[in-house]
């Protein structure tokens, strides 16, 4: 990329435009050929990746958020902005034409004499004109500033694609944090409908003197224990909701969607493209390729701003003492003037030197964000990897501790242990049971994860809020 900017130099040198070389063409990270455990590999399609969960409830969540999310918005903002300074740094390539209109009126006061204070009109006079300014662009500076406000322009409409992106992920983690809580709450019922009729047993065999208050008090103990999962519980559902709602750009309390209590079945995992596929499908990724392409041409700009301008003029107008008589005589003016840079003191060659130190950063920053992705990838697909394992085993674990609960009530009822046995058993299932709510997920969690770090085409659909899109009478000169 160091050849970047001396590319920009010959080519300022020889009084050509300098075209950025593309960013992708100079990377020098190693790109992999796949990503850890994929033998193949697909192309990503454009359909939106939360709909491959099958839940409209879930279509609908993300879908406020995309049209009501007020940080969306500002990303549209500042691309309105972006794409106005790109039109204000093309405007020097057109010539510029100026209406001048004055009038002047003289008079002189006598100030002595018989006539003292006697106004004395001397004269008038009017002029009418038009001015016409052109900037030659010999070294391409204005061709390159243009240039570089059009990819910042391209860099910010990917900034608002990954800004789509993100908060799509974010919406749909919100809905399953709701689904989540809700399975929970109905869980944590029906565990403590379990721990009621314990209890009834543990009451009734006091009662009849096979059993002790210790049974009684412990079992108590254990559905008190249960009872306080709820309000937890509850509490995780609602702040999920809140989120939800401020995601769509509408009051905490406001509900976006009545979402299901059943968390949904993981969906077979999406076609990995090559790693290399990221370069185009990670808005982020995109946006930082276009900033150093920009930051490049900036420092074509500043070098070609070390050599003179040519700069032509013409004026044409109109003057008279009457009014009456203005179009009685003209004036025509060409000119053409050269300037040339002498002393600044160091200004432009500390310019340069600093839209290097740009173009060395956007670099960085753009095998950064591809490192990142890469990584966010490789993590997202060991998270649910390592999940599906731990998923297969807390299922395990829960059907024998089933079969392990029946068997420390059969051996309390014959008298054979102590109730402390169903007690732990008890309690070892309903954590068991928890768990595996909690797990499932975070395997759809992780899944959503990989949609966000895979990126896709789906993000080219985005739209403008209709009361933000620009005006119809906004053109270019």
């Amino acid at each position: 990329m160091r050849s970047l900017a001396l590319t920009g130099l010959v080519l300022v040198a020889y009084g050509c435009r300098s075209t950025p070389e593309p960013a992708e063409d100079a990377m020098t990270v190693a790109i992999p050929a796949s990503y850890s455990g994929d033998a193949s590999s697909e192309p990503i399609g454009a359909e939106p990746w939360w709909t491959t969960f099958g839940d409209p409830t879930l279509d609908a969540a993300v879908e406020a958020a995309l049209e009501g999310n007020f940080e969306l918005r500002q990303a549209w903002a500042r691309l309105r902005e972006a794409s106005a300074l790109s039109r204000i740094a093309g405007a020097p390539r057109y010539p510029t034409l100026d209406l001048n209109v004055s009038g002047t009126f003289q008079e002189i006061t006598q100030l002595s004499g018989d006539a003292a204070n006697i106004p004395i009109r001397t004269g008038e006079f009017y002029s009418l004109g038009l001015a016409l300014g052109y900037e030659v662009d010999l070294f391409g500076r204005i061709d390159s500033e243009l240039k570089a406000a059009r990819l910042e322009e391209i860099a910010t409409a990917a900034d608002v694609r990954a800004t789509g992106l993100l908060l799509s992920g974010s919406a749909a983690d919100a809905w399953i944090s709701i689904v989540e809580q809700s399975a929970l709450e109905d869980l944590v019922d029906e565990q403590i409908e379990v721990g009621r009729q314990l209890l009834e047993v543990t009451e009734n065999r006091f009662a009849t003197g096979s059993g002790s208050a210790l049974d009684v008090l412990q079992q108590r103990r254990q559905l008190e224990g249960t009872r306080a999962e709820a309000p937890r519980v509850e509490g995780e559902g609602e702040r999920a909701r809140h989120q939800l709602a401020v995601l769509a750009g509408r009051p905490p309390r406001d509900t976006i969607v009545d979402a299901p209590r059943r968390l949904p079945d993981l969906p077979p995992l999406p076609p990995l493209d090559v790693p290399a596929a990221l370069l185009r499908h990670r808005p982020d990724v995109a946006a930082a390729a276009r900033r150093v392409e920009s930051a490049d041409a900036n420092v074509a700009a500043a070098l070609a701003d070390r050599y003179p301008r040519l700069t032509l003029s013409a004026n044409f107008s109109f003057d008279a003492a009457e009014i009456a008589d203005l179009f009685d005589r003209t004036i025509e003016l060409i000119a053409a003037s050269l300037a040339t840079p002498l002393v600044d003191g160091g200004r432009r060659r500390a310019e340069v030197e600093r839209r290097r130190a740009v173009l060395e950063g956007a670099m960085d920053a753009f095998q950064l964000a591809f490192l990142t992705a890469l990584q966010e990838v490789e993590d997202a697909l060991s998270l649910e990897r390592r999940g599906v394992e731990r998923l297969a085993v807390l299922e395990s674990q829960a059907t024998i501790a089933r079969e392990e609960l029946v068997q420390a009530r059969l051996r309390y009822a014959g008298g054979v242990d102590t109730y402390l046995q169903v007690l732990a058993a008890v309690q070892n299932l309903q954590l068991l049971e928890r768990e595996l709510v909690t797990e499932r997920a975070g395997l759809l969690r992780a899944r959503s994860q990989l949609h966000r770090a895979l990126g896709g085409a789906w993000t080219d659909q985005l739209e403008p809020p209709v009361q933000e899109s620009e005006n119809d009478d906004s053109s270019e000169s």
